[in-house]
């Protein structure tokens, strides 16, 4: 696997996407992973892709089609009222701290 510094591929995007298509590229910051480059043929491959990473999220997307098949799923907008309910009460509260 190659690896490289965040910085270096910013700097060098172009150049580190199509070396994805060969094999992952590891991104480090500060000598640390935290991410892999992985080419991809088109959307349905991605979506596979960062799914089958997550075990997590593979196990809500698999309760949730479980729940739809049981007739017990919620209506698409209630869904995303939901989601951005959760988010506005997980948001930080603004700092306020006065600027010297």
């Amino acid at each position: 696997m190659k690896s490289a510094s965040a910085a270096k591929v910013a700097a060098q995007f172009n150049d580190y996407l199509e070396a994805s298509r060969e094999q992952p590229v590891l991104v480090t910051r500060n000598g640390r992973p935290v991410a892999v480059l992985v080419a991809v043929q088109d959307r349905a491959e991605a979506e596979e892709v960062a799914s089958g990473r997550s075990r997590l999220l593979r196990s809500v997307l698999e309760e949730g089609h479980r729940q739809i098949q049981e007739g017990r799923g919620i209506p698409h907008a209630q869904f995303w009222r939901e989601v951005e309910e959760s988010r506005r009460a997980n948001r930080p509260a603004p700092s306020r701290r006065k600027k010297a």
